[in-house]
């Protein structure tokens, strides 16, 4: 529940909200900027469309489809993905799981800003690829995910769904396939009230029917379909939509994605699935049959609906009167069409008696979408800007933070010194139940430095300033779905989460109440945190609460061989900081019983905010000690205990989030053997945590930086490592390939991790390969056989057996070879999900004087996730020249 208090300005009645979608960005885009923006809203204003595209994962979207019906045609467009793409690979970083979901996320966000479409998801957590829609189901609860496809057709109500996938094997990914199956099945149930009725009884949905259902294909219409152009040119943004799709789809930065943005015609086929009304069997649009202007409402009215159509024809009419009369230089005089057209949507909305209730549902929703797009192109002719800004990023439980909100009001220049008593300003902040708002500081209190110097640039029309007051219980702000723990591979999702959205809606938001030709509006905004970067300019942050204290453990997975003579280590405690306030305590290792801990417990001392110190302590486990053990690390602080940390997902093209994780150190005792006196050298990739696995072994690994790749001796390393997917990011690894090979000619061993199809047509190994299309093994558990037991990279220096390949994580690994020159030898078997035994995982060739090996089986997975027979197995791959 929120609660809301207005400052300085009096308080009046606010008629309407408009909604602010979670986006990686408040800021809109170029597209969505000034005449353009306004030209596009006044599009939309004239239809009632609406359209719902559904798929698997991010990245499985259409963006052509998407950015042309919701940018061309003006129709309320969304895309449901029914999980976050937590199973794939980074191509940016090395985030995996939890963490490359809320980076998938944001991408998605930031294509959809483009594209002009909302996002949605289920629960589902993507545990990577499978063949099998069955092996999907049994990960996934089929009821919950379908129930949550459910919510969104009944939130959303829309007109026509596409589906992305057939629910057939020619989807390819069993992911793919249960998208196709499920999302008939959830149209079905979304118009059945008996179906989920939780939704309509406590959530307060009604049942919802959809008109038409469509497809997707690649090639030409055959049988009923739509086709479309969507490299139709737009003059308001100057691009094709399908030049807008592209620079969407290119914002998918971790799935490598980046394209052309090809001008000129590019049809588009949509196969009709299904439709509850009569249609030819060919279409130019997804909305044919359906009247979607403004009186198609009456449509949905039921007996009422001639009654309702002269005031809907009258709304129609000031919609496209005000399209009709928009002039770029002066978008204000289109303002009193567009007051007019929002006081007659209000007045229909309280007219509604004699429906009944469904109907009346249907189309007081149908109403309530068009009075909030009034309001918009509204705002948007009269150019208002809204910004609230806090002075700080983060706030700690029990402590405040200032917020100033400003408002910017193009059109007032225009419009006489008497503006301002026109629009009777009010001023407002909301805020979870338990925050207490305050009047912020008076301007002569302001900070001196930046602050101080723009407050003396920037000249609002209107502003005010308040303090907020964070309660002391007050949790972390995090991505909530992940709040909890998963079960089994979907997140667990309870009643007070914000369910099938991105991310939960900013928790401070200024509203801002003007009155535009006398219709009373409201603009809601999100709180930012704002800075200026030297290298990229302005930077804005969404307003974080933190605990006082956060601790990151390093290394969070801690491998101490279990034969080592020195089984000492060193973990390290970094304390950060997030209050204002000073601070005294102290931290300390948790560690189980038997194991020895330099130190009880060191202390800390900190006077002012992000400030980070660190404390190291010296571990050594008991004698004979062997598995799995958990130290964790516990600050303590005026009277307050604190044992978590975080991991900030942060880079250029998204907003920045924490995940939030117990402060502690996984450690893993085992057999591990590495051959004496071995030297390493690694080059990185697109990121993974090869170098620290092998480091905490006792192996010796130096990074081989551009320089050294290029010019130096690289004779002085026993065997070179090269990251995964090098030869797609690492163009140094390109420009030096033939260096590596003649390292192997003299003697060196070079092992290559897993690439995707540029190691094949870059011709970067020794002798002829071909990479097979999706050869992967993608069931953990699957059998792997090894072909020649008495090679020396199953003997030395350790020997590999069956509980080697216990316990791994995912998949067994990906991109394999599936063709390769006589020279070179296959090392292990394994099946795939259809059964067939893939010999290309791991192959070995002797090239001059060394050897090289190509491998790909997924050691980035298990490094971090310390399966020692991982470990073992890569110890013998780069021990191998200490055994001639």
């Amino acid at each position: 529940m929120k609660r809301v208090i207005a400052i300085l300005l009096p308080l009046l009645l606010i008629a309407q909200v408009i909604l602010i979608s979670v986006t990686a960005d408040t800021r809109p885009v170029a597209e969505d900027r000034g005449a353009s923006g306004l030209a596009i809203s006044l599009r939309r204003l004239q239809t009632i469309a609406s359209m719902l595209h559904t798929a698997a994962h991010p990245d499985d979207e259409s963006t052509e489809l998407l950015a042309y019906v919701a940018r061309a045609q003006g129709a309320r467009v969304a895309y449901l993905s029914l999980n976050r793409g937590e199973g794939g690979q980074n191509g940016i970083g090395p985030e995996l799981g939890e963490s490359l979901g809320v980076i998938r996320t944001e991408e998605l966000l930031a294509a959809r800003k483009l594209d002009g479409a909302e996002q949605y998801f289920t629960r589902a957590y993507d545990f990577g690829f499978t063949l099998s829609p069955e092996e999907t189901l049994q990960k996934w609860n089929r009821d919950e995910v379908l129930g949550d496809m459910v919510r969104v057709i009944r939130m959303m109500r829309p007109l026509v769904v596409v589906v992305g996938f057939s629910g057939t094997s020619r989807d390819g990914h069993g992911q793919h396939q249960v998208a196709g199956m499920l999302t008939p099945e959830a149209i079905k149930a979304a118009s059945d009230p008996s179906r989920f009725p939780e939704q309509i009884n406590d959530e307060g949905l009604q049942p919802w029917k959809v008109l038409k259902v469509y497809g997707r294909v690649f090639g030409p219409c055959q049988g009923n379909c739509a086709e479309f152009d969507v490299g139709e040119f737009d003059p308001v943004t100057g691009r094709s939509y399908a030049e807008l799709a592209a620079d969407g789809r290119s914002r998918h930065r971790s799935q490598d994605f980046g394209m052309i943005q090809a001008r000129g015609s590019q049809v588009r086929t949509f196969p009709r699935w299904q439709s509850s009304i009569d249609l030819p069997a060919r279409e130019t649009s997804l909305f044919t049959g359906i009247d979607i202007s403004i009186t198609g409402i009456a449509a949905f009215a039921g007996q009422e609906g001639e009654r309702l159509k002269p005031a809907l024809q009258k709304i129609q009419d000031l919609a496209a009167k005000a399209l009709l009369e928009f002039r770029v230089e002066q978008p204000e005089s289109i303002a009193s069409h567009l007051a007019a057209g929002l006081r007659e949507v209000r007045h229909l909305r309280a007219d509604l008696k004699g429906i009944d209730a469904v109907s009346r549902a249907t189309v007081d929703g149908m109403l309530g979408r068009k009075e909030q797009e009034f309001s918009d192109a509204l705002i948007r002719a009269h150019g208002v800007v809204v910004d609230a800004l806090s002075n700080s990023e983060m706030v700690t439980p029990g402590e405040s933070v200032d917020v100033r909100t400003n408002v910017y009001i193009g059109s007032g220049k225009r419009t006489g010194p008497d503006f301002r008593k026109k629009i009777e300003p009010s001023l407002q902040l909301t805020v979870p139940a338990g925050w207490r708002i305050e009047p912020g500081p008076a301007e002569e209190e302001a900070p001196v430095g930046q602050l101080a110097f723009l407050r003396s640039r920037e000249k609002p029309d209107l502003f005010s300033s308040f303090r907020v007051t964070v309660p002391q219980d007050e949790p972390p702000t995090q991505p909530y779905w992940l709040a909890g723990p998963r079960t089994r591979e979907q997140f667990d999702w309870n009643d007070k989460m914000p369910r099938n959205l991105p991310f939960a809606p900013p928790s401070v938001m200024a509203q801002v109440a003007i009155t535009l030709n006398g219709e009373r509006v409201v603009i809601n905004q999100p709180v930012e945190y704002r800075f200026a970067d030297k290298t990229f300019g302005e930077i804005r942050r969404g307003l974080k609460v933190a605990p006082a204290l956060t601790l990151t453990v390093q290394p969070s997975l801690l491998v101490i061989p279990s034969g080592s003579k020195n089984r000492m280590r060193e973990i390290s405690i970094e304390i950060t900081h997030n209050a204002r306030r000073r601070a005294e305590g102290s931290v300390k290792l948790v560690a189980p019983q038997g194991w020895k801990i330099e130190s009880d417990q060191r202390p800390l001392a900190f006077t002012g905010q992000n400030e980070k110190t660190a404390r190291t302590f010296r571990v050594t486990p008991p004698a004979g000690a062997n598995g799995t053990f958990e130290i964790k690390a516990v600050a303590e602080s005026a009277g307050a205990t604190y044992s978590t940390g975080y991991s900030a997902i942060s880079y250029p093209h998204i907003e920045k989030h924490l995940i939030y994780h117990p402060a502690v150190s996984k450690v893993e005792v085992f057999d591990v053997n590495v051959a004496e006196n071995l030297k390493v050298g690694y080059i990185m990739g697109s990121g993974d945590d090869g170098p620290r696995a092998l480091a905490q072994i006792g192996i010796d690994v130096k990074m081989i930086g551009p320089d050294e790749l290029a010019s130096g001796d690289l004779s002085g390393y026993d065997t070179i490592v090269l990251g995964i997917r090098v030869y797609e990011v690492n163009q140094n690894v390109i420009a030096n390939n033939k260096r590596l090979l003649d390292y192997v000619a003299g003697g060196g061993t070079l092992i290559v991790q897993y690439n995707k199809t540029e190691f094949e047509r870059g011709n970067f190994a020794p002798y002829p390969v071909k990479m097979g299309r999706g050869l992967r093994i993608t069931d953990e558990y699957a059998p792997v056989k090894i072909l020649l037991p008495d090679h020396p990279l199953f003997n030395f220096p350790n020997r590999i057996t069956g509980d080697d390949w216990k316990g791994w994580v995912q998949e067994r690994g990906l991109y394999f070879l599936n063709e390769w020159d006589s020279r070179y030898t296959a090392l292990l078997e394994a099946p795939n999900e259809s059964g067939a035994l893939l010999k290309g995982g791991q192959l070995i060739t002797q090239y001059g004087k060394g050897n090289y090996i190509f491998t790909g089986y997924s050691w980035f997975r298990q490094f971090p996730a310390g399966v020692p027979g991982a470990y073992r197995l890569f110890a013998n791959l780069i021990s191998l020249p200490k055994k001639r």
